[in-house]
């Protein structure tokens, strides 16, 4: 009798079991709870906790009362809970949202909630829209652009077209240079105000949540030089970046010592898990007992200030003090071509450039740059199609700023949209839209000193 009873118990659990199991299998997806949590530590981020009576992907719609655009976060894979991280607000708005689950073919959406964002106390600039043309004016609310904060505290920063602050993450050091990545990711080199020549003894990787998804230390790994300048990835996933170098020298024979300690760049490569796979030096390229000011500038020689992976299997380097830019093979480190002053390809005198930054090849193909203009002390965007194997070019595009503009020192030049050119003018504090002929379509004034602007596709496509 006992046993009987025993054997029941047993089969009804399993029965109760087996039919709540199917029970959960059968019952439509439910969205259960929803709760809404303001996160002190960043103003312009949200998270939205949310629970299903199953496993299902979750995403949020959000959008500004009184708007027109539709936001999406990120996709949360399979699961019964999630923590969704909303991002690309306003701060002192009001949004509604709205939570879609879904598992196969089964969807829930939820009621409409609100969420009123708060303003910013972080120590972060400010941005004014000084002018805008009315042409472009639509196209430019829908477009996003990457910058930094260079003084402590720093911060990666996001803007929109009208210089509303839409994104930022803070740091204690400064954001000495920022780059956006395909993982739809920032990419920083962090340090404090006292490392010159924009450097760093930090690589940071954050994703737009605010998550750490890479941190190099010097000191740490093999990350053992700090970084100054650049730092991307490839198409690999591979982090480059530009690095203080050091080698002695015997410069007696020039009035220097036995052993001189000369100063001057490298570039390193990290592998995705921050191993050390290359890395490369200028000191082996330069006769520097014949360079002409080796014991005045032997603690910054050449003064690397850009790098650029062309896709092709080599690196464009930028070197302000030669007024030059460098083809380095990325394997064999060899260096094919030097273009600039004194380089490989005859130039015009009207076509030299001086302190250049942000060397990259545009989307035509063409090598771009920001001339600082130090010796004209004009700024201008320009761009050149090479004929390398003929070490010819044709200049393309020149874009001339007002001596109000004229920045010595850091920025950049880039196209943006058909045939405009987005620029940073970092000592005057400037971000302008020009047309190819430099009319002004659209400027930014910022209260601080930006390294660059970059355009990014923040928004990413509609579900």
């Amino acid at each position: 009798m006992v046993r009987n009873l025993a054997l029941y118990t047993v089969v009804t659990a399993l029965i109760v079991i087996g039919a709540f199991a199917l029970y959960r299998v059968w019952q439509p997806l439910n969205i259960e709870a929803i709760e809404l949590h303001y996160l002190p530590e960043n103003r312009l981020r949200v998270r939205v906790n949310v629970a299903t009576n199953k496993s299902a992907s979750v995403q949020v719609k959000y959008w500004l009362k009184g708007g027109m655009d539709t936001l999406w976060s990120d996709v949360y894979a399979d699961q019964s809970s999630h923590a969704v991280i909303l991002y690309n607000l306003l701060p002192q708005r009001q949004y509604a949202y709205q939570v879609k689950a879904r598992r196969g073919a089964d969807t829930d959406w939820s009621n409409v909630y609100s969420i009123e964002t708060k303003s910013i106390y972080h120590t972060t600039p400010y941005f004014t829209l000084d002018s805008i043309a009315g042409s472009i004016r639509e196209d430019m609310q829908n477009r996003y652009f990457l910058t930094q904060i260079l003084t402590e505290p720093g911060a990666a920063v996001i803007i929109n077209g009208l210089g509303d602050m839409v994104w930022y993450e803070p740091f204690a050091k400064g954001v000495k240079v920022s780059s956006w990545t395909p993982d739809r990711t920032v990419l920083c080199i962090i340090g404090s105000e006292d490392i010159p020549a924009s450097g760093g003894d930090e690589i940071v990787e954050v994703n737009l949540k605010g998550e750490y998804v890479k941190h190099f230390k010097v000191g740490e790994g093999d990350m053992d030089k700090r970084v100054h300048h650049e730092v991307r990835k490839d198409a690999e996933g591979n982090i480059y970046a530009i690095t203080f170098d050091h080698k002695l020298f015997d410069l007696s024979t020039v009035g220097g010592g036995s052993a001189d300690t000369v100063k001057a760049d490298g570039i390193v490569v990290f592998d995705p898990d921050g191993k050390k796979i290359w890395e490369w030096s200028v000191l082996d390229h330069l006769d520097v007992l014949h360079y002409p000011t080796i014991l005045k500038d032997k603690n910054d020689l050449v003064h690397g200030n850009a790098l650029y992976d062309d896709g092709n299997g080599y690196f464009l380097m930028s070197f302000r003090d030669l007024n030059q830019i460098w083809k380095i093979h990325k394997k064999t480190g060899e260096v094919l071509w030097k273009f600039g002053q004194g380089g490989d390809f005859p130039m015009q005198e009207d076509d030299l450039f001086f302190a250049q930054h942000y060397v990259h090849i545009n989307r035509r193909g063409e090598l771009m740059i920001l001339d600082n203009g130090i010796k004209r002390k004009q700024s201008r965007a320009l761009s050149f199609k090479l004929d390398e194997p003929n070490r010819q070019y044709r200049r393309t595009l020149e874009v001339k700023y007002p001596p109000a503009f004229f920045s010595s020192v850091k920025g950049n030049s880039a196209l943006l949209g058909e045939g405009n050119v987005l620029t940073c003018l970092t000592d005057p504090r400037l971000f302008v839209l020009s047309d190819d002929a430099g009319n002004l379509l659209w400027k930014i004034s910022m209260g601080g000193d930006p390294y660059r602007i970059e355009e990014i596709p923040l928004v990413a496509a509609t579900p």
